[in-house]
């Protein structure tokens, strides 16, 4: 009998659970969802959306047409800021009206609707839609707009007016090249007296084809060529004005081309205007635009910029084991599988991967001076840094000493080096490089020292 009252109250417990959740949780979520329909200004979907237009009091109108890509048709030619673009459709699809002022205004000057400062007008699923924002609201941060139905007054936010209110210089794109950078093979840098051509022999590496011997710093390459693809337009010209006479573009001071197999694309540099900013002329942008004059102090002024002057190129994942001595402390690392672990230290916890990492790319960045020759000698007894990469089965790879740290004025300073447990020579290199490196190496040495007494100098 208690079985059966038990079994009983479950069941009605489990109805009033279903009633309460159907119609205090699905369907006041539904109602809500009615609710947020409901404000929306225009039932669309941004993907819809195939054409734009754009009539703003005191600017010249803007028309926008989605083709493979969206391209500004008015009032110039160009290829429109895809990301600025998808933004404006985006606002245009959450329009949400605070409030309705007039279902059906007589007269719409007292709202600014009769000349609106905004008009948005959008192609979307075949049918034209029309956005009307006009003056502000006497209180709170609101706008008075109407949509397609014209007479019918309602409130937006101001923040919404303001995600609609694009200027040309907003929607059109500033991107100077459009070339990816795993195609690009080519790169020429032409100036009125010397030119620098590169050609890409394979995935990484680059060539001078006039001297097919010299050895080029791909990752200088790629800096070069990322800075390029990233460069974008601070400002444009007036639109109209072709002349290019006084702009140092004609003939301009650097010509920089960018070629695949199928395209070449170039851009012009003049004259920098205040120390700040450059005059340029690209093939993928109407007209003349203006970029950060910084450009040109980053271009390589020969050649000899782009030598590969690394004591030790390898990869990171070549590097099997590591030697330490850091201010007379010292240890040993090795990689087992994917970690780092310290030699002779299980109950020591390991070092995290990016700190090993960090080390090993800083000796990868580091290089000599090439106005300054190498010396054979040995290294000092006395050393503030002591660094020996192995690969496998514990051959060593190079070898790094530095006896003083420079101080931080200090622009050059010294350091030994020994590839494959061969002679050491001394070399000057920058002084940044070289704090950089023994800062890095102290990081990782962090913790109680273990003695290891193979280290080159040490013998």
């Amino acid at each position: 009998m208690k079985t059966r009252t038990a079994l009983i109250y479950l069941a009605v417990f489990l109805v009033l659970a279903g009633y309460f959740y159907y119609f205090e949780v699905v369907r006041r979520q539904a109602r809500l969802k009615e609710d947020e329909t409901a404000r929306q200004l225009f039932q669309v979907e941004k993907d819809q959306i195939t054409a734009l237009k754009l009539d703003k009091a005191e600017a010249k109108p803007i028309s926008l047409q989605k083709k493979d890509h969206w391209l500004i048709v008015e009032p110039l030619y160009t290829r429109a800021d895809e990301s600025a673009v998808a933004g404006l459709l985006g606002s245009v699809q959450t329009i949400n009206l605070e409030r309705e002022v007039k279902t059906v205004a007589e007269d719409l000057e007292p709202y600014g609707l009769d000349k609106p400062k905004l008009h948005l007008s959008f192609l979307a699923a075949g049918t034209w839609h029309n956005l009307r924002v006009g003056a502000k609201a006497v209180v709170g941060d609101n706008f008075y707009a109407s949509g397609d139905q014209k007479d019918r007054v309602v409130l937006i936010s101001g923040a919404q007016q303001r995600l609609l209110d694009k200027s040309l210089f907003d929607l059109r794109t500033k991107d100077l090249f459009t070339l990816k950078s795993d195609e690009i093979d080519r790169i020429e840098i032409e100036r009125s007296d010397d030119k620098l051509a590169l050609a890409r022999i394979d995935k990484v590496h680059w060539q001078d084809p006039t001297a097919p011997d010299f050895k080029i710093k791909a990752s200088k390459v790629d800096n070069i060529l990322n800075r390029l693809l990233w460069l974008r337009a601070t400002r444009f010209l007036d639109q109209g004005e072709d002349s290019v006479a006084g702009l140092g573009l004609d003939p301009a001071r650097f010509r920089i081309s960018l070629s695949t197999n199928e395209k070449t694309e170039l851009l012009l540099l003049g004259n920098t205007e205040k120390n700040e900013s450059i005059y340029v002329k690209s093939t993928e942008l109407p007209g003349v635009a203006m970029v950060d004059a910084n450009l040109v102090k980053e271009l390589p002024g020969n050649l000899q910029d782009l030598e590969d002057r690394t004591f030790l190129p390898f990869e990171v994942d070549q590097i099997r084991g590591l030697a330490l001595q850091v201010d007379g402390e010292t240890a040993r690392l090795a990689r087992q599988g994917e970690r780092w672990k310290w030699v002779g230290d299980s109950d020591q916890q390991s070092p995290e991967n990016w700190l090993v990492n960090a080390l090993l790319w800083k000796i990868q960045d580091l290089e000599y001076l090439p106005e300054f020759p190498s010396q054979e000698q040995p290294p000092p007894e006395k050393k503030q840094l002591n660094l020996v990469l192995f690969s496998e089965n514990e051959n060593e790879i190079g070898a790094f000493v530095l006896a003083e740290v420079p101080s931080e004025r200090a622009e050059r300073g010294t350091v030994w080096f020994g590839k494959g447990g061969g002679t050491m020579r001394s070399y000057l290199t920058s002084g940044a490089s070289l704090r950089d490196l023994h800062d890095s190496a102290k990081k990782l040495l962090l913790r109680e020292s273990q003695p290891y007494s193979s280290l080159p100098g040490d013998m």
